[in-house]
């Protein structure tokens, strides 16, 4: 049974309840209806079957006396009309021998004769214009013969028995409805209450007030399980909004500066009377600067941004994680080169693998970076590949200054840059390492910290490895099918 979803969950718990319970009592009463009914007809066909006994119980005393069977007639006819005086008054008795009518005795009650009823096919009891009929049969040896003795009596009294009986049900059975209903209601109301506050709370809440959380009473029903998994939704919006309002301060920050620099180097410039092509020359020069900074903050935004929404353009192909990392390390040489660092680049093994090759090179570039940066002149990076269960690991180790304990958590947040111990923050606008774990994650592989330290700083790459071209074949397959 459905109901219009456009009804409130109270009514349709109460229409249910009704429904179900109505059903019930409908059955119930339609099944009382007919047992009583049975019964009064049971009660009706004993009645006329012990009359019919009784007639043929006196009738045999009385024609056990006589030798011709005229003239025991007369003495049936007396034991009628003695039951007349008796508590059978109401009951038509009726003795024939075939189809001849031997004795009768009436009625007290208006009813049809049955000397005028076809009873020829009267079964042991049988129903015929409002008489309940019964049949039996006396047999007298001595005169060769056999009587037939039908006992009636109308069916208006337990007919009217029946329609009292119906008349209380359609009193009681809509009575049972109405107060099923009430109940129903009543339960819904009840049962929904938690619910209803909870929604009250739930529209409370705005952006403003996430810290807020609805209230759990009992955690093991189902309204309790729905606020904690509210509350823990809230949990999630609330870190969500919170990143992303340090990610719009910390964004707004970063463009500002460079904008400001470049504005200001060019309002100091066209406002000196002074100046000389030179000056003119250095604020362009530090506007070229500066917006090549604002250029590199925006790309890497736009890049963040693609990779959050799933529309990053990935081009997997069986490649090699050893190239990607040959690539990177000659590229950071020459940064490293520029500070008198070395950079011992180790054994690189041939590490299969599906993947964007350019992609890897510049997360494996990230790596390299933020080492040279933080590794003093004259320090040591080390880079290599070494296989781990099935999975190709690119290690980056620098001696360099180390990560404060209390900024490890931190280091892949989006413009996070620890302050080191001099007291300055690190260089760069903080995307780096958000890059890269965002280029790792869609390649299903991890980066991690290791660990750090003064003088020795270690990170891990990891991407999944394959060893057979069959192998090959079934990872693109999944790579694809997944980035789809």
């Amino acid at each position: 049974m459905e109901f219009p979803m456009s009804l409130t969950i109270r009514a349709r718990l109460t229409l249910y309840f009704t429904a179900i319970f109505g059903t019930i009592v409908a059955v119930l009463a339609i099944g009382c209806y007919l047992f009583i009914r049975r019964d009064l007809y049971s009660k009706l066909d004993a009645a006329l079957q012990v009359q019919v006994q009784v007639t043929a119980t006196s009738a045999s005393h009385e024609l056990v006396e006589h030798a011709q069977e005229a003239s025991g007639d007369a003495d049936i006819q007396s034991v009628l009309n003695a039951q007349t005086q008796s508590g059978l008054a109401h009951t038509q008795i009726l003795v024939r021998q075939g189809s001849r009518n031997v004795a009768y005795k009436r009625s007290g009650l208006r009813m049809p004769d049955i000397r005028t009823i076809p009873l020829d096919d009267t079964k042991s009891t049988d129903t015929y214009q409002g008489v309940r009929i019964a049949r039996g049969e006396i047999a007298v040896p001595e005169f060769h013969t056999a009587y037939q003795i039908y006992s009636a009596e109308s069916l208006d009294e337990t007919r009217a028995q029946l329609w009292q009986v119906k008349r209380e049900m359609m009193l009681f059975v809509p009575l049972g409805l109405a107060l099923a209903a009430w109940a129903g209601y009543l339960i819904a109301r009840r049962s929904l209450a938690p619910l209803k506050e909870l929604t009250d709370r739930i529209g409370g809440i705005t952006t403003a007030g996430l810290g807020e959380r609805v209230p759990v009473q009992h955690r093991e029903d189902e309204i309790g399980r729905l606020a904690s998994s509210f509350n823990g939704l809230l949990d999630r919006l609330e870190q969500a909004f919170n990143l992303q309002r340090r990610f719009m301060a910390d964004a707004s920050h970063e463009l500002r500066t460079p904008i400001t620099v470049a504005l200001t180097a060019t309002q100091a410039t066209t406002s000196d009377p002074l100046r000389t092509p030179e000056d003119s020359y250095e604020a362009l020069h530090t506007v070229e600067e500066q917006m090549m900074r604002l250029r590199r903050i925006v790309t890497d935004m736009l890049f963040l941004s693609q990779a959050d929404a799933c529309s990053l353009q990935v081009f997997p192909t069986d490649m090699y994680l050893d190239d990607a990392v040959a690539g990177a390390s000659r590229a950071a040489q020459t940064l490293a080169r520029v500070r008198n660092q070395i950079l011992i680049v180790e054994s690189l093994p041939e590490a299969r693998c599906i993947g964007d090759q350019d992609l890897l090179r510049q997360a494996v570039l990230v790596l390299l970076d933020n080492a040279v940066k933080f590794t003093p002149e004259g320090g040591t990076i080390q880079i290599g590949i070494r296989s781990r269960d099935d999975h190709w690991v690119c290690y980056v180790i620098d001696s360099g200054v180390g990560i404060p304990p209390e900024a490890e958590r931190r280091i892949f947040d989006r413009f996070f840059r620890a302050v080191q111990p001099a007291g300055s923050k690190a260089p760069g606008a903080g995307l780096g390492l958000a890059i890269a774990q965002s280029i790792i994650e869609a390649h299903h592989g991890t980066l991690t910290l290791v660990g750090s330290r003064p003088g020795r700083t270690e990170f891990e790459l990891s991407v999944p490895a394959i060893t057979s071209a069959e192998g090959s074949r079934s990872a693109q397959a999944n790579f694809l099918a997944v980035k789809i």
